[in-house]
């Protein structure tokens, strides 16, 4: 039997002061303007993480020149054909032309790896799913994903898929509500188009949309109303407006979507 404590003699006891566990300097805050990172300018270690990631958000990332099979676009239309970099010298004009863009090889492990990488900060920027690549990044896959390689880095990437007709809708471009009770049929899903800061309005996303429809399908080129985009972002509807936008006879501007 517990027993019982005798009352209270009068004496006060010692004033009780509750304390806090500090584990670790604390460290302030600091959020770039450039890339949007809240980083620790104190910390060694956020330093090189932010570092890494303002490179690669706002230049792209370092791309070997062996990587990837170089593909075409469309010849018939002028504004969208890759040019070299200026140049007065003789040598500039004989060099390798600066941009190009290729197709991911998935069975090519360092090329595949710094894909993965790109669609890291991709998604992150996009606030888009971190697993929705098998369709582009094994080598049984029916996707592909596309890179527009300059000065030596990839700067921009897409990613694309061969779509189920059960998928496709029509998106009103205005409120980006669904259509309803309407099915169209839509060949490729646009999954994810990025480019760094730094390369943007430089009509890159285009670029990299022809080559998608000519050559993700071998010995195909798609009609660009049959390119759909998945759920696409304020500068992503901008984009999709004037690339494939269908103006309906109510006025509304549809884009092609995919769920």
């Amino acid at each position: 039997m517990a027993s019982r404590r005798s009352k209270a003699t009068g004496k006060k006891g010692p004033k009780l002061v509750q304390s806090r566990l500090q584990i670790g300097p604390q460290h302030k805050l600091t959020k770039c303007s450039k890339c949007e990172m809240s980083y620790s300018p104190s910390v060694i270690d956020d330093v090189a993480t932010h570092a890494n990631y303002h490179d690669l958000h706002l230049k792209g990332k370092k791309w070997s020149s062996n990587w990837g099979a170089v593909v075409s676009i469309n010849p018939s239309n002028e504004s969208l054909l890759l040019t070299p970099p200026p140049s007065s010298s003789k040598a500039g004009t004989s060099r390798l032309r600066d941009e190009r863009i290729v197709m991911l090889r998935p069975d090519h492990q360092a090329e595949l790896r710094t894909t993965l990488k790109i669609m890291d900060i991709v998604n992150d920027e996009l606030h888009a799913p971190h697993n929705e690549n098998d369709f582009w990044s094994n080598p049984d896959g029916t996707g592909r994903a596309f890179l527009y390689i300059k000065g030596g880095r990839a700067v921009a990437v897409l990613t694309i898929e061969i779509l189920e007709p059960a998928r496709c809708r029509w998106m009103v471009y205005e409120d980006r509500s669904i259509v309803q009770r309407v099915q169209p049929c839509f060949t490729l899903g646009i999954s994810r188009i990025w480019v760094c800061r730094t390369q943007r309005n430089c009509g890159i996303a285009t670029k990299l949309l022809e080559a998608a429809r000519a050559n993700t399908i071998y010995g195909k080129t798609v009609e660009r109303w049959a390119m759909a985009w998945s759920q696409p972002t304020d500068s992503g509807g901008k984009l999709a407006s004037y690339y494939n936008g269908v103006k309906h006879k109510s006025g509304k501007l549809l884009i092609p979507c995919y769920l």
